[in-house]
């Protein structure tokens, strides 16, 4: 499914004066787009923290859908947002364990960065592994799932090392615990901060938003 349009093209949305400097450009832009985005859909947002924690704990217990890839996945809220398709751009927090959810710090979480990750959907890399990257298909925008992702799906033979000592993040052939919450799908407002137009890919590396909120963490 194609990304809905912005409610005004990018040129009727914003006027900005020649004195402004590039940078001041770059937030005008940036705000402009998000100010026409609708809201983050996302059922959990409005939950109390007992019900967070309710879903938590139901989801660990959870038996879920197995794939016949061998992931298993749970759907703990079903996003309301956009659907994206195989190759469109996806913002996503993740956090991954090796001995189930929530079992101390993650080995690996796009938090460490301040912002969600973000790849094509249907083209696994580095830190998106294979099988976090089947579990995510078919999720829409605000939604929230977990997977259990067999070794083979996701560092295999070789772990995750931790250093030169011979230590492991991830032990080799080793399951792993995912937990994923789709923060854009296709409505653009992670792109819009995290990506404004005029800015180079190193410069858009350095931007920072938890929420993809404007003004928000």
């Amino acid at each position: 499914m194609a990304a809905p349009a912005l409610l005004l093209p990018l040129a009727q949305a914003i006027v900005i004066p020649r004195a402004l400097a590039r940078r001041e450009v770059v937030a005008a832009a940036a705000g402009a787009l998000v100010a026409t985005l609708p809201p983050l859909p996302a059922a959990y947002a409005s939950m109390s923290g007992a019900e967070l924690d309710a879903l938590d704990l139901a989801s660990r217990e959870a038996e879920g859908i197995l794939l016949p890839s061998g992931v298993r996945l749970i759907e703990v809220v079903e996003g309301t947002g956009p659907l994206p398709s195989k190759g469109s751009r996806v913002y996503c927090h993740f956090k991954v364990w090796t001995k189930g959810f929530q079992s101390g710090v993650p080995v690996d979480s796009s938090f460490i960065q301040t912002r969600p990750y973000s790849w094509f959907l249907g083209q696994s890399d580095e830190r998106i592994k294979p099988g976090f990257d089947e579990g995510t298909l078919g999720m829409r925008e605000g939604g929230w799932r977990r997977l259990v992702v067999p070794a083979a799906l996701a560092y295999g033979q070789s772990g995750l090392p931790k250093g030169t000592r011979g230590a492991y993040l991830v032990p080799p052939n080793t399951d792993v615990y995912v937990d994923l919450r789709m923060m854009d799908g296709g409505s653009g407002r992670c792109d819009a901060l995290l990506r404004p137009p005029g800015v180079s890919e190193k410069g858009a590396a350095r931007l920072k938003s938890i929420s993809c909120v404007l003004g928000a963490p």
